[in-house]
């Protein structure tokens, strides 16, 4: 599997806001895929920092650590435990893990999280 370099769209220069704004402009349709692009650009527009990864993209345990929102170490954690999976670099300790992979890391953990809220919101706590 190759891994490719991050795409960072930074909003600090204006050339990248202005060219966001009018290609979101341009989008007037409904799909799917033009409602993301459409959001993407326009937060880009408006000052946000993006990173657009692919799925099948590799990343550190610190990356998939942002992309998670929790720290390196229980990134880690989640390895050791085969919660989540990664590979090893050849003949080294470093590990990469696929961006996919932390994506439903996190959706596991967030219809957890609903599923705790729906309970507590039952019992009127």
């Amino acid at each position: 599997m190759t891994t490719h370099p991050l795409a960072t769209l930074d909003p600090s220069d204006p050339t990248i806001r202005s060219d966001a704004k009018h290609l979101a402009d341009r989008l007037s349709g409904d799909t799917p895929v033009e409602a993301a692009v459409r959001a993407m650009l326009d937060d880009v527009a408006h000052g946000a920092r993006v990173v657009v990864l692919r799925a099948e993209d590799e990343v550190t345990p610190a990356q998939a650590a942002a992309i998670l929102g929790v720290t390196r170490q229980f990134v880690d954690r989640l390895c050791s435990d085969g919660v989540l999976a990664f590979r090893r670099l050849p003949g080294s300790r470093h590990r990469r893990i696929r961006v996919q992979d932390a994506i439903d890391i996190a959706a596991e953990r967030d219809q957890r999280r609903a599923g705790g809220d729906a309970i507590r919101a039952a019992l009127g706590e």
